[in-house]
């Protein structure tokens, strides 16, 4: 038997989560497993666990997935949801490599760690069950989450203008002359935004160049360039940059409004993109210590919850740092 299922059932053999366990007792002990008559104890299993950072990250793991699977059971909307992402992966990859897609979708998913195509789907239906798991906590509690994420973040509406440039560092003169007609534009009393709609090279061009609500977690640097996201990250509201070198050309941004109020209605809504469910790495952490498990063993219980104490103590120190 591999060592993981045999974690796994010395867990379930020590947690009371999802009913009974399949596991036997022997002289008051849980046994998972016997290798040459030897048998193999939970508890021991366990101890091993708690001794090291490792362990116990893959403890609380577990726990953790034990009690979404048990609260936010899989939907046939995120079997679904799940199928049409890998659908679109499959199709973009066809698009891209033609006959050669299939081998390179299986090395793609390889180097990510997926044995194939239908363990993708299965990771995206287990971040889904996640979200979920986040998103009731969310809602329950918005305006508590929505200050804190605005005062971690400090969030801003952003537009942007893009110049494509097939060698940023050496631009045509076409792409010159393009770029200063912009900005003798940006002179007048021709707004940000028309000009963007008319301009611009970005995709956004189409929403007059709004990029929505950016914060650390938009991760604008893969899109447009590290140069890109600090001025985005930074800049005050109704200010406009001048020309950034970033990906595939020169950007020119606007801060449209860092304005709390504005931002809060904006994001009310919750959904599996909102930036309130991935600002913050330790709210997991709080949110499971809303729920009320019930252990088969007080040894794991303190463990897991020290675990969590742990976390909470040093997200509550970053906010003091933030103060």
């Amino acid at each position: 038997m591999k060592q993981k299922r045999l974690v796994g059932l010395a867990l379930a053999s020590l947690l009371v989560l999802s009913g009974c366990s399949s596991a036997v007792k022997d002289n008051g002990k849980y046994v998972v497993a016997s290798i040459d008559g030897q048998k193999i104890y939970a508890d021991d299993i366990y101890k091993n666990l708690s001794t090291s950072t490792e362990g116990k990250k893959n403890l609380f793991t577990y726990v953790l997935d034990q009690l979404i699977r048990e609260n936010f059971p899989v939907t046939s909307d995120m079997k679904e949801n799940a199928s049409n992402i890998a659908s679109n992966l499959e199709n973009n990859y066809k698009n891209q490599y033609g006959d050669d897609a299939d081998a390179q979708l299986e090395s793609a998913l390889t180097q990510s760690g997926y044995k194939d195509i239908d363990a993708f789907k299965d990771s995206v239906v287990q971040s889904l069950q996640y979200s979920e798991f986040l998103k009731k906590y969310v809602k329950a509690n918005f305006d508590e989450v929505f200050d804190d994420y605005y005062k971690m973040e400090a969030p801003r509406k952003m537009s942007l203008i893009k110049v494509t440039m097939s060698d940023p560092a050496n631009p045509t003169d076409e792409e010159k002359a393009k770029l200063e007609e912009i900005q003798s534009l940006l002179k007048t009393d021709k707004s940000f935004e028309d000009i963007a709609s008319q301009y611009s090279d970005d995709t956004t061009k189409s929403a007059k160049g709004n990029i929505g609500i950016v914060d650390s977690t938009a991760k604008l640097k893969d899109i447009y360039g590290e140069e890109v996201e600090k001025a985005a990250l930074t800049l005050e509201q109704g200010k406009i940059t001048a020309p950034i070198q970033g990906t595939g050309g020169y950007y020119i941004l606007k801060c449209t409004t860092t304005d709390k109020e504005t931002i809060k209605k904006e994001l009310k809504t919750i959904d599996v993109d909102s930036p309130l469910l991935v600002y913050d790495t330790y709210l997991v952490y709080l949110v499971f210590n809303t729920y009320d498990i019930k252990y088969g063993d007080d040894s794991v219980k303190e463990t897991i919850q020290k675990i969590v104490d742990e976390n909470l103590k040093t997200r509550t120190d970053l906010r003091k740092e933030k103060s």
